[in-house]
């Protein structure tokens, strides 16, 4: 029996992994299985992660000792968020529409340290003014920590203006990269952040079990992590329990073994977008998506995703008709039509990239006027 054949309109939620990934995951996995270390050798893991930070570092114009590798996005904000650890009366900006890993660890130091977190409330589109985020920012904001893009509605944010203002009263922008690394162009130093990360198995199109962070140069040495681990010396073979040197860039945060063969795959599928060019996968990924507005509009379905150029990202989130509900319409598209979106907040999400066609969207639209006529 042939397997089902897909049509995944949710890059948002879970990537179709990258051929080139999954090929470069199983090799590596496949080695270990004959030999184990005779095939993957000190040598061999001391520099895995070589290659994923390279190809990272091409993706947001940085050097490559500006970026660290870890299993999961969650993971490496934590800690940083022991190593920014704010102090007792200052305060933490976020937003309530973030997703969740992207504040929890600030709440957790926040609660040890004695610090207050603020959240910049949203509309009934779950739209969240800029403005309403700079407001909260004051002398004493320790860290300004938010999504670039927001998972539930696209929104983004322009990180530039925030980073400014956030600078200027002394306090670090860590920022949740994770629905835009892979689809939008980001050149980290012009940002002004401190830190970005991201998971690896969204736009990125690795799967689980690896993802990327850059940490800006000027921070770097400044931070002591706040999770650490035998790779965390900076000759990570020079095993002396008595000591701990940690490296001088930001693989300081990479502290212990991960799925090395997720991170190589991880690196090919970069290699595949930088290979293309960043700017050409947003316009196609763009394109898709204004495709599924413009279907959804004559549809007559709300869209409740910010549509201005420098707001909207490759996220198109609607609004389903009186009398159904997102989970209700997701589901049916899934089990009747095999195209995979998500189910966020009420509201039916649609984030197509660049290995995206016309004809796919076509039968999203088609499913959906049949559902609703």
């Amino acid at each position: 029996m042939n397997p089902r054949r897909w049509i995944n309109l949710s890059y948002a939620n879970v990537a179709t992994t990258s051929e080139k990934a999954h090929l470069a995951s199983l090799e590596w996995a496949e080695s270990l299985a004959r030999g184990g270390s005779a095939e993957f050798d000190g040598d061999a893991e001391k520099n895995a992660l070589l290659p994923l930070r390279k190809a990272t570092s091409r993706l947001l114009s940085c050097d490559k000792d500006d970026i660290c590798v870890g299993s999961s996005a969650t993971e490496i904000i934590c800690s940083l968020a022991w190593a920014f650890s704010p102090a007792k009366g200052s305060n933490i900006v976020s937003t309530r529409s973030t997703f969740p890993s992207t504040v929890y660890p600030w709440m957790r130091v926040a609660e040890e340290n004695g610090a207050n977190i603020r959240l910049a409330d949203y509309d009934s589109n779950l739209y969240t003014r800029q403005a309403d985020i700079l407001d909260l920012i004051d002398e004493q904001t320790s860290i300004v920590a938010i999504s670039h893009v927001e998972y539930s509605n696209g929104q983004r944010y322009d990180l530039k203006k925030i980073s400014e203002v956030a600078h200027s009263v002394g306090a670090a922008v860590i920022v949740d990269a994770t629905q835009s690394m892979g689809v939008l162009p980001i050149e980290a130093s012009k940002t002004g952040v401190d830190a970005i990360v991201s998971s690896g198995y969204k736009w990125l199109r690795g799967s689980y079990g690896a993802a990327v962070a850059y940490i800006s140069p000027e921070v770097t040495r400044d931070l002591n992590p706040g999770l650490v681990g035998f790779r965390s010396h900076y000759d990570l073979w020079d095993l002396k329990a008595e000591r701990l040197e940690l490296p001088m860039d930001a693989s300081r945060f990479e502290y212990t073994t991960l799925h090395f063969g997720t991170a190589l795959g991880l690196a090919a599928s970069i290699d595949e977008i930088n290979h293309i060019g960043i700017d050409e996968v947003w316009s196609m990924a763009s394109h898709m998506s204004h495709l599924v507005i413009e279907g959804a509009s004559k549809l007559g379905l709300e869209v409740v995703s910010p549509l201005s150029e420098n707001e909207r990202s490759a996220i198109v989130s609607i609004r389903p008709p009186t009398g159904l509900n997102s989970e209700h319409i997701s589901r049916t598209l899934l089990d009747e039509f095999g195209i995979v979106v998500s189910s966020r907040s009420g509201l039916i999400r649609i984030s197509p990239h660049f290995v995206n066609r016309g004809e796919e969207i076509q039968a999203l639209l088609d499913a959906l006027g049949g559902m609703i006529s």
